[in-house]
């Protein structure tokens, strides 16, 4: 009985936070939560027949260390991205050439892919700008488009 209270009581719980969050960009994330957390709920009583309650607390803890790798990765990616825009405009400003704009591609390594940069005067600077980055970040210069 008191399993029946605790879920009756979650999902009034989550519908109140559905209602808090509604319209916002995070309420298909906090559904999928609310929807995993409902679905342990109603697991327990089942694994604790079994006597396997263990095996739900490991399986979340495993779930939450992978998520934290994932974004951790995510979040090294941005800024090793953030950081070789600003050493391609470094190196393009040492060789007097304007940079408007910069907007990288990293493959999965962290390693640059390909590159769209828009400076001014881009037709007179664009083999100029293909050689140093080609030889910089080691970029096939087809991958390098650059505009005004």
């Amino acid at each position: 009985m008191e399993i029946v209270k605790s879920i009756i009581f979650f999902l009034i719980l989550s519908t109140l936070v559905s209602q808090l969050i509604d319209g916002t960009n995070y309420k298909p994330y906090v559904n999928l939560v609310i929807g995993f957390m409902l679905l342990s709920f109603m697991i327990q009583p089942i694994l604790s027949l079994t006597g396997n309650k263990e095996i739900l607390q490991d399986t979340f803890v495993k779930i939450s260390s992978d998520t934290e790798k994932i974004s951790f990765q995510d979040k090294a990616q941005e800024v090793k991205e953030e950081q070789m825009q600003k050493e391609i405009q470094t190196v393009l400003e040492k060789n007097k050439i304007e940079v408007l704009d910069i907007d990288l591609e990293l493959d999965a390594k962290g390693n640059l892919f390909s590159a769209d940069i828009e400076v001014s005067d881009a037709k007179k600077k664009e083999k100029q700008i293909k050689t140093i980055l080609s030889r910089f970040y080691n970029v096939k210069s087809s991958n390098i488009n650059i505009s005004e």
